[in-house]
């Protein structure tokens, strides 16, 4: 039952249901319009051609009305209010709510139906505007979050593959630090292959440290020839 009455509920506040209200509403004030239109027309147009030009008019003024009210915000807003006010002095002469001749209740139940028809136009062509722009707003928000889904989606996969690119970047600065750390070693055998033990001065070559030794101050037996073994260390 109370899933019934929802669907009811979601039936009476959709916008089928304002479109259905305000078609019926059109429906009978053109009805009205047209009759008025058909009394006030020259005697001269007679027969199709009357009805013709009052049933045009007819549908031209309540389709301007319409028009006029959903789009108000392109206009000064009196002049939707004055457009429903002619539609409604339009319905109190199709009633004759200006025969003053008749009793005061049966014209104050005039004069009541021509405000209160005019009410509803107003107020059904002001709410259809309203929940048109709110499905164009929904519409708009769904379209804004999809683009925004997609966006963080693209910045997901792009953040991954930085990332990715960093764990590769870390993996090659490791490979490189171990590379580094045995060029250094590398580096300290060699400059210590020519760098004199005794006053640890580096010479350009083997040769030039082993002609150095012999005779470098800091050696306790200089001027004698170094051993095999002494000059390898």
């Amino acid at each position: 039952m109370n899933k019934l009455f929802e669907q009811i509920g979601l039936a009476i506040t959709s916008m089928a249901a304002v479109i259905f209200v305000l078609i019926l509403t059109l429906l009978g004030l053109i009805m009205f319009t047209h009759t008025l239109f058909y009394d006030v027309l020259p005697q001269t147009i007679t027969g199709w051609e009357r009805q013709l030009a009052s049933w045009t008019l007819a549908l031209a003024w309540e389709f301007t009305l319409l028009c006029t009210t959903v789009n108000t915000q392109f206009l000064n807003r009196k002049i939707p209010v004055l457009a429903a006010i002619a539609s409604g002095i339009t319905v109190l002469f199709f009633i004759e709510a200006f025969a003053f001749d008749q009793p005061l209740t049966e014209l104050l139940q005039r004069w009541f139906t021509g405000f209160l028809i005019t009410f509803v136009n107003l107020t059904f062509t002001e709410l259809f505007f309203a929940k048109w722009q709110d499905i164009h707003r929904t519409q708009d928000l769904s379209s804004k979050i999809l683009e925004l889904e997609q966006v963080i989606n693209y910045k997901t996969t792009e953040l991954k593959e930085t990332q990715d690119r960093l764990t590769k970047a870390d993996s090659e600065i490791a490979r490189l630090g171990d590379y580094v750390a045995e060029l250094e070693f590398f580096k300290k055998k060699e400059i210590d292959k020519v760098t004199c033990s005794f006053c640890k001065q580096v010479f350009s070559s083997v040769y030039v440290l082993a002609s150095h030794r012999t005779t470098c101050n800091l050696n306790p037996k200089k001027g004698q020839r170094d051993s095999v073994f002494e000059a390898v260390v």
